[in-house]
């Protein structure tokens, strides 16, 4: 038993290792590719370059290594003068190229892509996160890189939009959650064995308001995701009641090499009845279409 935590544990580390890593590399890309002065100049295509380079990058098995990676896409801009620079030295390059004052990378981010993830700052201060799936690659990494991004320009309430969401991982939804709230919010409901627990992993970002918009079209941990910080009083829900599809999916290794994927279980709060059958009950009822009307009007009377 204490080796298969261990395990786990060891796991769950590389796999937020190799999150923060994935956050950071698109940060890196992406500053060349909106703020390079002519892309059109470079000897190479900017967009082949992070295909070569990202999946090393998020393969690094350390802070050197990782940051090696970033150097050497850089020197592939072959300017003389764009470099990417390692913590360890940052002052070497300021005795080349001067004490310039450095600016905040999100200073002025005022919207972004982040893979499938969209954010912009709305008028009144409100940031919009549109949140389609929690299957994506890197998901959980962009969301917390979108709220970074949006308190940085100001952002002092936020809209989630889930509508439409079909789900996806269970770890996407337990590290979204923990970009805006902790502690043990899931369990799975199950015939086989004792209630699993599950914690929102990851240190919060924001205790801002929060406003999640569903609709009949969430699903899975998408629901699970919006009913926790519900039960939790983390956020506000807005919209449709969810599909009520909360089967929680374990894979099971064979011998031969082959995999069964089965519903053991059924995603419940910690101290709540399982949303399955029933879907998340919205806050403030509206149509799908009228959710983001109906979550900014609540905004501005509210807060």
């Amino acid at each position: 038993m204490v080796l298969r935590y261990v395990v786990v544990f060891l796991f769950l580390s590389s796999f937020a290792l190799a999150q923060d890593f994935a956050g950071r590399f698109d940060t890196a890309w992406r500053l060349i590719n909106e703020r390079y002065w002519d892309l059109s100049r470079l000897s190479v295509d900017w967009n082949e370059v992070r295909q070569e380079y990202e999946p090393e990058a998020l393969a690094a098995k350390d802070e050197a290594e990782f940051y090696a990676v970033l150097e050497r896409m850089y020197d592939e801009i072959g300017d003389h003068h764009s470099v990417f620079v390692p913590p360890d030295k940052v002052l070497e390059i300021r005795a080349s190229y001067g004490d310039l004052p450095c600016l905040g990378v999100f200073a002025q981010a005022t919207q972004g892509k982040l893979g499938h993830v969209s954010y912009e700052l709305l008028e009144g201060h409100i940031g919009y996160i549109e949140l389609p799936d929690l299957a994506s690659d890197y998901v959980a990494s962009h969301v917390r890189d979108a709220v970074k991004a949006l308190e940085l320009a100001g952002a002092d309430s936020y809209i989630l939009d889930m509508r439409g969401n079909p789900g996806g991982r269970l770890v996407s939804m337990m590290q979204i959650a923990g970009v805006f709230t902790t502690g043990f919010l899931w369990r799975t409901i199950t015939n086989w064995t004792l209630p699993l627990p599950y914690p929102a992993i990851g240190n919060p970002e924001t205790e801002d308001p929060l406003l999640i918009l569903i609709d009949g079209g969430v699903n899975s941990a998408a629901e699970g995701l919006a009913g926790a910080l519900q039960k939790r009083e983390r956020a506000t829900i807005v919209g449709e009641a969810s599909a009520g599809n909360v089967e929680a999916v374990m894979p099971f290794c064979l011998r031969d090499g082959s995999q069964a994927w089965i519903a053991t279980g059924v995603l419940a709060p910690i101290g709540g009845p399982t949303w399955e059958g029933v879907g998340v009950v919205p806050d403030i009822e509206s149509s799908s279409e009228s959710a983001l009307k109906m979550a900014l009007r609540y905004i501005n009377e509210t807060f």
